[in-house]
This record gives structure tokens, C-alpha cells and sequence, in this order.
């Protein structure tokens, strides 16, 4: 980041604030002062420039942004390989991730009345990187962006990667180890070729979360809670929360299950069987969009 006079700018672009400093990049808000536009930069943090393991990742996320085009995926613009801090050019969306809601409820209220409608759209762009060949690896609430009106964006590529299938599925190395605990489908703990039903079943956890405030499994460990994911089967949703639909909690249940062939076969088939269902019992009927 450079300065000139008083002001912060990277490239062309002057930065108006920080929205998340993380532990090997930042986000900031920024605008184009030639179009007045607001966009958001991601830069590899200063530290992590040197390493070339995390420039290559950091470039991957960056180049696979740059494809992926749909309504619910955050849209990069632009990718600048700069020799002293790489950084790339997103679209601006002012929204709050979902796990804010679930962590501060007091302070950021569930947006109950358009839950419908973000999981229906969360869906859609999973199910857009599932077409193109993609696994995200890392779905979770905080890589869910909603705002106050229900529009959504899916985040973070850090870790996606090409599906396998056929015969290179069979002869791929293991895949490391990565995503987050609470989320991770048991064959993604056991670190079996990437596949979109392992999205699934994160998706499951997560609206499985969204719902009911708490994920399907805690654990005092990160082992007793992988083991959980593995060998257990959560609580029904309408257990959890007598509000909660039994429909609703059976499309949950399945994403959940532990083999993937039981699963729902795509989000896209999730999604036709979730459209015409309440999440909670004094919901009003569905409404369909083309979001």
C-alpha cells in the first residue's frame, strides 16, 4: 500500500477503510477516483509476500475469481501480480457474513424473513462452481455475505479445487486436510478426492446452523469433533427447535447423511426440493424468484 500526501492507495485505487485484516491478507474498501466507483481489494499481507507457496495460492484464488461468473459469487475485476504486494479487484457488496448473527444475535438479528431466499441463493452459487468443476472445500457462514435485503454472496476460493473424477480420481494424491471442523463432510476428513456432494454436506451444516443457532456437532476437540462428523448422526433439526419445519428438517437430514451417494445428487436438486418448502412453521409460503 502506498501513500501519497495523506491518503492510502493501492494501484490506482484510494482505500476508505479496512473491512477485515486477516492473518495473510486484507480486505479494504476502496474507490476509483476517475469513475467514483466503490470496489473492494484484497491484498496479500506484506509478510507473506516473500513466501512463494502463498503468492501461488494467493494467485490462484484470485485467477479462478476472475472466471467464475454468477449473480451469488463475489465477481473479481481484476488481478495485479505486484512484485511487492499482489492484490486483486472485487466488486463491492455491502453485506455482514452469516456468522455474525449466530455469534452476536442481539446485536445482529438473524434476517429470519429473507432466510429463504439466502439459502436458495447461496445454493445457486455453490451449485454455479459445481457446474464448472469446482468444490469450494470451505462453506460455511462466514463465506456466506447477505445483506438486508437477502441478496447473497459466496466468498473465499483460498482452498477450492478441481473436482476428480473417473480415472483421476482413482490416481490423485490425497488432498490435504483443510477446511473448517464444524463443517467438513467425512470424506473430506478422510481426505478422499474432491467432490461437489462434499459441498453438500457443508451446505447441510450450515443451514442445519442458520436454522436452529447451533451446528449439527461441537466437540471439546478438533478430533472428537472430526470423529463426530464421521460416526454420528446430529439431532433432527425439529428437535432442536420445535419452529423448525419437519420438510425442512428432513432436506437437512439428507444433506447431512454420511455417505454421499445419499445425499441430494447436485444443490440444483436441493434446491427444486427446498423451493416450495417452509424453514419454519409460521413462515409465509415460498415466494419464487429468479435470484
Amino acid at each position: 500500500m502506498a501513500k501519497t500526501g495523506t491518503e492510502d492507495r493501492i494501484g490506482a485505487y484510494r482505500v476508505l477503510r479496512v473491512l477485515h485484516a486477516g492473518v495473510t491478507s486484507d480486505v479494504m474498501e476502496v474507490v476509483d477516483d476517475s469513475t467514483h466507483r466503490r470496489l473492494a481489494i484484497k491484498q496479500l499481507s506484506a509478510d507473506r509476500c516473500g513466501d512463494s507457496s502463498e503468492r501461488r495460492k494467493f494467485a490462484f484464488e484470485a485467477r479462478l475469481g476472475l472466471q467464475l461468473r454468477h449473480p451469488h459469487l463475489i465477481r473479481v475485476h481484476e488481478y495485479v501480480a505486484d512484485r511487492d504486494q499482489p492484490y486483486f479487484v472485487m466488486e463491492f457488496f455491502p453485506a455482514r457474513n452469516l456468522k455474525l448473527p449466530l455469534l452476536k444475535p442481539e446485536t445482529y438479528p438473524m434476517p429470519r424473513r429473507h432466510l429463504h431466499a439466502i439459502i436458495r441463493r447461496a445454493a445457486s452459487g455453490l451449485a454455479c462452481m459445481h457446474d464448472k468443476g469446482w468444490v469450494h472445500r470451505d462453506v460455511k457462514p462466514e463465506n456466506i455475505l447477505a445483506d438486508l435485503a437477502g441478496d447473497v454472496r459466496v466468498i473465499d476460493y483460498t482452498i477450492t479445487m478441481k473436482a476428480r473424477t473417473g480415472l483421476s480420481r482413482l490416481l490423485a494424491r490425497k488432498p490435504p486436510r483443510q477446511g473448517t471442523g464444524t463443517y467438513m463432510a467425512p470424506e473430506q476428513i478422510r481426505r478422499e478426492p474432491p467432490a461437489p456432494a462434499a459441498d453438500v454436506y457443508s451446505f447441510g451444516a450450515t443451514c442445519y446452523e442458520l436454522a436452529c443457532g447451533r451446528p449439527p456437532f461441537r466437540g471439546d476437540s478438533q478430533q472428537e469433533l472430526l470423529s463426530k462428523h464421521v460416526r454420528e448422526k446430529p439431532i433432527p433439526l425439529t428437535s432442536r427447535d420445535e419452529r423448525i419445519t419437519p420438510e425442512f428438517g428432513d432436506v437437512v437430514m439428507r444433506m447431512l447423511r454420511k455417505d454421499p451417494a445419499e445425499r441430494f445428487a447436485s444443490l440444483h436438486e436441493f434446491a427444486t426440493a427446498f423451493r416450495k418448502i417452509r424453514i419454519y412453521r409460521d413462515d409465509p409460503a415460498p415466494i419464487a424468484d429468479n435470484g
